[in-house]
């Protein structure tokens, strides 16, 4: 939805091998109309700069980050982002001789990657949403019931999703959050990816009052304005997203994993092997490698063994924080622009 504004959101869907992670950004995408999004499964170096596929207010799909994983594949990436388009001057062959070209493609765009990477070129990382594929063995028996059910469903009539689009499309899209000063007193400024994060929360308001506008008021500008309940809605998406990526909240996978850990230290071991951890688990070893890898990127836990190609020798590490909520709960905030309105 953020593609009909100013500003849009990237996504980072992350997770193992087989976990579904382009299953599901491909059936997200058959409810938005083509002209929504531009997916690809890889692109070259150069891609960005040379294609004449227009980019402005649509989504880039990369069904696999390593599909985008030169430095300068990634730097064209961060300059769509966040400067909402790309000046990339090179040189060409004419007949009188090499040339200077100045080449633009103009946005704002978004991109949603998949990847079973933990994490994304750093400078990059911060400017995605990461959302990550759950591993657990009722999510995978979950997924087998939904396959058996399948055969029963009733075909999906997505003409009337693409027209609802095509609707929002031509009409009003300016939003205006009356609680933006509030939200931003409230929020828990822990760290300061957080300055692009906040930035974030208010283009998804902003999305998700604009997908109701029909049901929203305006005000004299003609902007609809957002109301609690869409800052309701992100707060269930965003809360625990958001948390994780400054370390204010620990996943639970992780949380579970590390105490799994400690669980087969308390018995007597000094480190124990990933095998062991997946057993104690019950999961298989892709998916916990994961975790583990998550795990020591944050410090939570250690590997002492230190040789390449070598079984890891994990132990714990830092203590596991308590989770810090870093938004302001909806009814708080309510009863806050409730306040201010009054005075």
């Amino acid at each position: 939805m953020s593609r009909l504004l100013e500003r849009l959101i990237s996504i980072a869907v992350k997770g193992a091998s087989s976990g579904g992670k382009s299953h599901t950004v491909e059936t997200v995408l058959l409810f938005f109309p083509l002209n929504a999004y531009y997916a690809l499964s890889a692109m070259s170096d150069r891609a960005l700069a040379y294609s004449e596929e227009p980019l402005s207010h649509r989504i880039l799909v990369i069904y696999e980050a390593s599909g985008m994983a030169s430095d300068f594949a990634t730097y064209l990436i961060r300059t769509l982002l966040s400067e909402g388009k790309i000046r990339y001057e090179t040189v060409e062959k004419t007949r009188d001789g090499m040339r200077p070209k100045l080449i633009e493609r103009e946005g704002p765009t978004g991109l949603i990657v998949t990847t079973t990477a933990t994490s994304l070129h750093p400078e990059n990382e911060t400017r995605f949403l990461s959302l990550s594929i759950t591993d657990t063995t009722e999510q995978t028996k979950a997924v087998f019931r939904r396959i058996a059910e399948r055969q029963d469903d009733p075909q999906v009539d997505f003409n009337r999703w693409h027209a609802l689009h095509t609707w929002l499309e031509h009409g009003a899209r300016r939003v205006m959050i009356p609680f933006a000063k509030i939200l931003a007193d409230k929020m828990l400024p822990v760290a300061m990816r957080l300055r692009r994060d906040f930035r974030q929360l208010l283009i998804l308001i902003e999305a998700h009052a604009l997908l109701h506008r029909a049901s929203r008021k305006t005000d004299t500008e003609g902007r609809i304005i957002a109301e609690i309940q869409d800052y309701a809605a992100i707060y269930d998406l965003l809360l625990d997203i958001l948390s994780d990526g400054v370390g204010a909240s620990i996943k639970p996978n992780v949380r579970e994993t590390v105490g799994a850990v400690k669980a087969l230290i308390d018995t007597g071991k000094a480190r124990v092997s990933i095998q062991e951890i997946a057993k104690r688990l019950k999961l298989d070893k892709s998916p916990v490698s994961r975790r583990v890898r998550e795990a020591l990127d944050n410090g939570y836990l250690v590997n002492e063994e230190t040789r390449k190609g070598r079984p890891a020798q994990i132990k714990l590490g830092e203590p596991l924080p308590d989770d810090t909520p870093i938004l302001p709960d909806p009814e708080e905030l309510d009863r806050a622009l409730q306040c201010c309105s009054e005075k």
